[in-house]
């Protein structure tokens, strides 16, 4: 936080396994009492940004337990999109959501009025 130096959370590009293949993925926590004002979402768009104009990633992934609603509305807030589903072992299920380079360029030129 600006005003007082406080860590609010973390946010960054890491390597995951996702599905038996090694894709880069948007990962963030939040502190506590910093969620729902959507530090979050401000700070996965900067990441996704990032990530597209600095590596040569053609898609990033986010994955989370299906049952996590607060973090799924975080990543389509990112204009990432459900991409798969993974059932473990104990019957939960883990939802895969992606961004590919396109669709992000596609979200530029929009937001730009091209």
């Amino acid at each position: 936080m600006k005003e007082t130096g406080e860590m609010s959370g973390d946010c960054g590009i890491t390597m995951q396994n996702i599905h038996g293949s090694i894709k880069p993925e948007v990962s963030y926590h939040i502190s506590k009492r910093f969620r729902r004002k959507e530090y979050e979402i401000e700070a996965v768009q900067k990441c996704r940004d990032w990530a597209f104009e600095n590596t040569p990633f053609n898609i990033l992934c986010s994955y989370m337990k299906e049952k996590n609603t607060a973090s799924s509305v975080t990543v389509m807030a990112n204009e990432k999109r459900k991409a798969d589903e993974i059932a473990d072992d104990e019957g939960e299920v883990t939802v895969v959501y992606a961004v590919t380079r396109n669709q992000w360029t596609l979200l530029k030129e929009k937001k730009a009025g091209c």
